[in-house]
């Protein structure tokens, strides 16, 4: 099986909160379903280095998007799993018309109808987990955003495609949401 398709897989299990979910790094954030005799698990043993190209928006602006939410469920799974933060490196990358995804709430709600964005909450705790947000700055640009639209945990970066080709040089491994 494809590394791919098995992470894409995995993250596809998402469920809600989780017991005990104000110990995990994202407390709202739910883990992964548990599988009865799984045979790929998360590896304590692994330093996993995953760059998320953050694509699904929510059906409505007032929804939190699938993407943001089964992030946040692959992180406390691999908390919850005993991967401890030094081995797991994540950045997700918001591009396109998805970078609205980590506007602030002003920005959003120009650009979604005058609502607030409710995928802040999760994206602050991915980020006070360790999480890189990255944004890409040409979609930015061309969608006349500049940096302080977005929260303050982003980063601006060049572009997405650069952010890309950076990271999986550096052996991230990519995943699609």
């Amino acid at each position: 099986m494809r590394p791919l398709f098995r992470i894409a897989t995995m993250l596809g299990c998402l469920v809600g909160p989780a017991a005990g979910a104000a110990s995990l790094p994202v407390p709202e954030g739910g883990t992964l379903r548990a599988v009865p005799g799984a045979h790929e698990l998360p590896d304590p043993s692994l330093d996993y280095r995953i760059v998320v190209d953050m694509q699904t928006l929510a059906a409505q602006p007032t929804g939190i998007s699938p993407a943001v939410q089964k992030l946040a469920a692959l992180v406390n799974t691999f908390a919850k799993a005993g991967v401890t933060p030094d081995h797991v490196h994540v950045v997700a990358v918001f591009r396109g018309t998805r970078v609205v995804l980590a506007a602030n709430d002003a920005a959003y709600a120009a650009h979604t109808g005058g609502r607030a964005n409710p995928n802040l909450p999760l994206l602050r705790q991915l980020a006070h987990a360790g999480v890189t947000l990255a944004i890409c700055g040409q979609a930015a640009e061309a969608q006349h955003y500049d940096a302080s639209m977005f929260m303050p945990e982003t980063q601006m970066n060049l572009s997405g495609i650069v952010t890309f080709l950076n990271l999986q040089t550096r052996g991230y491994v990519r995943i699609e949401q």
